[in-house]
């Protein structure tokens, strides 16, 4: 399906009649109907907000500037990159304070408001370190932040805002950690916390774009919002397909309800070609266009979310999952034999097994994929083992002549050697 924003005209085939006739009653009906459903694409077009494309390249191009030498927790690049967002805050119209917390590291929390309930919306500053401009990772989450707080600030909203530029989230999610453990505004009194990470890139560098949305499943009252303003290309899953990886674990372990967005992971993630100018800033626009129509209706929810006890998954996740793989078989590049055997296994399985487990495993699959540098380890250590317990050898040993790919000469070299020849012996 094409995208709401992107969707061409509506044409009408067969629509030419003489110029006598007259449309028949179920036409009429018909023709009505089309017409609504036009009338609600065009009003839900313009309730997104027109976010600056300049504004966030201009955001993402300072950050990722070779002069931040990668932004990495304590250096100078850091705390310029800290003191950068203190004047933008500034600028739209926010108070803003400093976090320290040892070792020359900051959050910089802003706040807009007078209201006790807030919503907040965060990201992380810091990066990988010099060589590294980290700039989907995560100046444009950075971005995203800013100019969805500039839009949220222009708007009667019935609670504060609250935005946060965590620091020192790549060595461990120490910025978010210590905000939810000292935060300066009472997190009972969070209407949500919604936070970007990864984002400006498509998810393995496919033609088409995909952004993972995680959290709804503790809060049906996000989930709801979520559903209403849902896209075909949102890929609206459990967070424990993707495990506690950004800074949205801070607060989901004090209960408070969270969104997690990211356009996720790349061949240039935490890596020297994570540049500046591979960032598609007309999308990024557009999808932080739309996470503005989100935290407004999460913010004009007339009752708090509640955190859920326990999760209850997405419905659509199953399918979600199988129409993913079908989108990176119909566009991935050269996709190694032992992936496409996966990714058969996983649509075939995933229509009749709901077991997390499998759900966990498929998307460690795409993970692997679309992340050169952690794929001999999740091939080796994840997915060869679960197939060997599946008893299907067949897989298994492809996982684990993929992985031998990857692998130097020595005694983890010959040990993949041995599995493959063990597994192939077991296979008729």
């Amino acid at each position: 399906m094409i995208p709401i924003y992107s969707q061409p005209p509506l044409q009408f085939a067969g629509s030419r009649r003489s110029r006598n006739s007259r449309p028949k009653k179920h036409e009429s009906v018909r023709t009505k109907k089309l017409s609504f459903l036009l009338a609600s694409l065009l009003a839900a077009l313009l309730t997104i907000a027109a976010v600056s494309v300049d504004r966030l390249r201009g955001h993402v191009t300072w950050l990722a500037d070779p002069a931040r030498e990668g932004r990495h927790a304590g250096s100078p690049g850091a705390a310029a990159a800290a003191e950068y967002l203190t004047g933008k805050f500034m600028e739209i119209g926010f108070d803003v304070r400093l976090q320290e917390f040892g070792g020359n590291r900051r959050n910089v929390v802003a706040r807009a408001g007078t209201a006790e309930r807030h919503i907040l919306i965060g990201a992380h500053y810091d990066g990988q370190g010099a060589g590294m401009p980290s700039a989907s990772d995560n100046a444009a989450g950075v971005a995203v932040m800013l100019e969805v707080a500039r839009e949220l600030r222009s708007k009667e909203l019935p609670v504060s805002l609250v935005a946060v530029g965590f620091d020192d989230e790549e060595q461990g999610l120490n910025g978010s950690r210590y905000y939810s453990d000292h935060p300066l505004y009472p997190l009972d009194k969070a209407q949500a916390a919604i936070i970007f990470d990864t984002m400006g890139r498509t998810f393995m560098d496919l033609p088409s774009w995909t952004m993972f949305v995680l959290g709804t499943e503790y809060s049906s009252d996000l989930a709801a919002v979520i559903q209403k303003t849902a896209r075909p290309e949102m890929l609206v899953v459990g967070t424990d397909l993707i495990g506690p990886r950004s800074d949205f674990a801070a607060f989901a372990l004090k209960h408070v309800p969270y969104l997690f967005f990211s356009h996720a992971t790349h061949k240039d993630y935490h890596g020297p070609g994570d540049t500046a100018d591979r960032v598609n800033y007309s999308r990024l626009a557009q999808d932080a266009g739309l996470i503005v129509r989100i935290v407004e209706d999460i913010a004009r929810l007339r009752t708090p979310p509640t955190y859920l006890p326990e999760p209850v998954y997405p419905a659509s996740e199953a399918a979600s999952l199988r129409r993913e793989f079908e989108l990176v078989q119909k566009e991935g590049k050269d996709i190694p034999s032992a992936y496409r055997l996966m990714f058969d296994d996983f649509k075939s399985r995933l229509q009749t097994d709901d077991s997390r487990e499998l759900r966990r495993i498929a998307t460690s699959s795409l993970l692997a994929l679309a992340t050169p540098r952690l794929s001999p380890f999740m091939l080796t250590f994840i997915l060869g083992p679960y197939y060997e317990r599946e008893d299907k050898h067949e897989i298994a040993a492809a996982i684990y002549e993929e992985a031998l790919k990857w692998t130097s000469q020595g005694p983890e070299y010959s040990e993949l050697e041995e599995k493959i020849r063990s597994l192939h012996s077991t296979v008729k």
